[in-house]
């Protein structure tokens, strides 16, 4: 299984806006920067994210990017659907064995990603940074 440039890309954008004060909106210019994307690949995906429900966006000066709703609401298998489509895509014909063994994989699969929501991501992505920012000592 391959995860796309454009799914994380996105999932790296919602975990960068779920780690942003509730109703806070960020620019792209920032956000592309911060995470050290293409700001215009990240407009596309911002846009894009918008119609799937899951950011708002608004234009203009004093305009940016914003989660459409809570982080603990948005699921990891709710932004894969609405990046890729499907969760697990295999051959899932009738009477094979490989079939089985590709529909059990892609159950595990989606029930993990279900349990996993934005606010965890979010979470784990703050211990990381705090982990590999510098340390002073007076």
């Amino acid at each position: 299984m391959r995860v796309s440039q454009r799914l994380d890309y996105s999932l790296r954008l919602l975990t960068a806006l779920a780690q942003q004060t509730p109703g806070a909106l960020s620019g792209a210019g920032e956000l592309a920067e911060s995470l050290s994307l293409p700001r215009r690949f990240l407009e596309l995906q911002a846009t894009s994210l918008a119609k799937r429900g899951l950011v708002e966006c608004k234009r203009g000066t004093g305009g940016g990017c914003m989660l459409a709703r809570p982080a603990d609401s948005i699921t990891l298998a709710e932004i894969v659907e609405a990046i890729e489509g499907a969760v697990f895509d295999a051959p899932m014909a009738v009477g094979l064995a490989s079939a089985e063994a590709w529909r059990q994989a892609g159950a595990v699969l989606s029930e993990h990603l279900a349990s996993v929501t934005l606010a965890d991501l979010a979470a784990r992505q703050s211990a990381i940074d705090a982990e590999r920012a510098p340390m002073y000592f007076i």
